[in-house]
């Protein structure tokens, strides 16, 4: 066994061994603990459709930046461009717009960046969607925290790449302070793929912030469970109450999750089908 957490884990090990054990220091039984909370962190993960933590593998950054309490932003490793010229920019945590280019290393920002050396900079992640022919885009399981752009038509080389601005497309903060739906304008479907959908790159950073509260003590309540009932994630008991256990039936009762569980779940998972 292992006692690495994987990156869906929901809390970490002092917090398990003292909501289990009421012994944060007590380290004996970490390979449980471990496994639980994986598992479980992943089977919450799964059963939200929701990501608790940021998801975001970007695909351009760096560790370089330097800000002089001004609009400049410095970065060795920056390789800016033209086109780099009013995209999104995350430096140190906080969310920017390059206003114009100076030259490969410097940019400039729309608003002040306070001074401050080896920043942690990054453009975001592009993921595919799919967008129906109504123009609703579903981001299940996706969580979209923040939108860097978004390209109609990326994926169809018989229509040209239609970037849309503000305006143009609709987004709706969540719980836990994300979006996981969009809506942008009816596709201009060629007749052959008319009512087949179509993909829609959306660029931006991908997932929550913080882990909303609630969701962290289920996941503790889950690996409670798991701990005091080994081999027997569908156990008839949990925190010292009875319960049914559940049965496999599609995703409303998943395996092994107690009803606790899934009761304190169920305001932060999707739950309703896409609308079309």
């Amino acid at each position: 066994m292992s006692n690495d957490l994987n990156d869906h884990a929901l809390v970490d090990l002092p917090e398990a061994r003292r909501y289990v054990y009421r012994n944060e220091n007590d380290a004996s039984r970490d390979d449980i603990l471990t496994d639980a909370i994986n598992d479980a962190s992943d089977s919450i993960w799964d059963y939200c459709e929701r990501e608790f933590k940021d998801s975001t593998v970007p695909d351009r950054s760096g560790a370089d930046g330097v800000g002089n309490g001004t609009t400049t932003f410095v970065a060795a490793s920056g390789a800016f461009t033209s086109t780099d010229v009013a995209k999104r920019i995350r430096i140190n945590g906080a969310y920017y717009t390059i206003a114009s280019l100076t030259n490969g290393t410097t940019v400039v920002l729309d608003r002040v960046l306070a001074t401050g050396t080896a920043l942690a900079w990054d453009f975001g992640e592009l993921r595919l969607i799919r967008v129906t022919d109504t123009g609703y885009v579903d981001f299940r399981p996706y969580d979209l925290n923040e939108l860097s752009s978004a390209t109609m038509y990326a994926d169809r080389a018989d229509l040209d790449d239609t970037v849309l601005v503000v305006g143009s497309y609709q987004l709706e903060r969540r719980p836990g302070g994300t979006y996981y739906d969009m809506r942008v304008p009816a596709p201009d479907f060629a007749p052959a793929y008319e009512g087949f959908g179509t993909m829609i790159s959306v660029r931006g950073w991908w997932g929550m912030t913080t882990i909303p509260g609630a969701v962290q003590l289920a996941c503790k309540q889950w690996v409670k469970n798991i701990a005091e009932n080994p081999g027997s994630y569908a156990s008839s008991s949990m925190a010292g109450y009875d319960v049914a256990p559940d049965t496999d039936t599609f995703v409303v009762n998943p395996a092994g999750m107690p009803a606790a569980v899934r009761y304190r779940l169920d305001r932060w998972a999707r739950g309703d089908q896409p609308i079309r």
